[in-house]
């Protein structure tokens, strides 16, 4: 079972539907993994699943170097910022934040669908 689920979720993350969420609350809540250990688990999780991306994005010619560059550039300076800022603040806020942000990402996605339905 501990195979089958993370295959699952990997299936939801490629097709788009936010299976990173999936996978740090299967970690935490099912395994009993400590957060940042899930945090990590999942970081590493996504880096396999884009490498796996990029490569299709590449044979399709869909790669952008402008906008990847941008992504990349930003990406580590958010990360080396956030990663010392983490260490200043209790561990219990990020669990409270991502919770939260899972939340109003999920109701976002109820609502738009719910509207599209009604004025499709």
């Amino acid at each position: 079972m501990s195979y089958i689920i993370p295959f699952l979720i990997s299936l939801l993350m490629g097709m788009g539907v936010g299976g990173a969420g999936l996978f740090i609350i299967y970690l935490t809540s099912f395994l009993g993994t400590p957060q940042a250990m899930a945090q990590g688990t999942n970081l590493v999780f996504f880096v396999i699943s884009a490498i796996s991306a990029l490569i299709i994005h590449l044979k399709k010619r869909k790669f952008y170097p402008v906008q990847v560059v941008t992504i990349v550039i930003f990406g580590v300076l958010g990360s080396y910022i956030f990663s010392h800022f983490s260490n200043m603040i209790d561990p219990d806020i990020p669990r409270r934040v991502l919770g939260g942000i899972l939340i109003f990402g999920g109701g976002v996605s109820v609502f738009l669908a719910i509207k599209s339905f009604f004025h499709s």
